[in-house]
């Protein structure tokens, strides 16, 4: 398991940035939406280097419309797309189509290729993307059932109304872990628990992604000085 400690979230999100502009042009870049990565978004909006990259939503909420605030593609629209100032390539799921659509579409725009930088967030519960506790591991793309501990707090923290979450659709682990590097922030102290988990865990037997994925020589957590105490 390879962990780099940040001072700061604002440290965290310059390296991300740096690491990102010395991408080739074109490259192919998975991102979460949430509130983890918001201050690389913000720091990444203020600089041109994501008009030469290609971005792909990790995951969305299933038969939820994009235009709801708390979709992920709502939030990655008002996170970062819509605070650039110059156009952004990004592909994402339709809530709406059928699984075999959504992969074609991701698969179309990638190419033949794998992702070459992908930054991830963790849940409560451990999960990467909408990769639940317990999820098929060797799948690239899957539609999940969505844990109770996801469903209630995204209900909560994300959208603003009533809304009904089950499913949800999602590059799935056997994706991610083919890409160049791969970066799992966890900068927020609520997070403790579960990053003491993944240090903690074997991954040959963990049903918890986060903890899964820590067995694969490209996956580096980055983590601020908050979460290792």
């Amino acid at each position: 398991m390879k962990t780099v400690i940040f001072k700061d979230n604002n440290a965290l999100a310059q390296q991300i940035v740096a690491e990102l502009s010395i991408l080739k042009p074109g490259a192919r870049v998975l991102i979460p939406s949430g509130s983890t990565p918001r201050w690389v978004y913000e720091a990444l909006a203020k600089t041109n280097i994501a008009e030469n990259l290609t971005f792909f939503a990790l995951d969305e909420w299933l038969k939820v419309p994009v235009e709801m605030d708390g979709s992920c593609l709502s939030m990655i629209n008002e996170d970062f797309i819509n605070k650039c100032q110059h156009p952004v390539k990004l592909v994402h799921f339709d809530p709406f189509y059928t699984r075999e659509q959504n992969v074609a579409v991701y698969e179309a725009a990638l190419d033949g290729a794998e992702f070459d930088y992908v930054i991830l967030g963790v849940g409560m519960n451990g999960h990467i993307g909408l990769n639940e506790p317990g999820v098929e591991l060797n799948a690239d793309y899957l539609v999940t059932k969505l844990d109770d501990i996801t469903i209630d707090v995204a209900s909560r923290k994300y959208f603003s109304g009533a809304v009904t979450l089950e499913e949800g659709m999602t590059v799935g682990l056997n994706k991610i872990i083919k890409a160049e590097k791969v970066i799992v922030i966890i900068n927020n102290e609520d997070k403790k628990p579960i990053y003491q988990e993944i240090v903690k865990g074997d991954a040959q037997n963990s049903r918890v992604p986060a903890v899964y994925i820590k067995q694969f020589p490209k996956v580096n957590y980055y983590i601020t000085e908050n979460i290792e105490g």
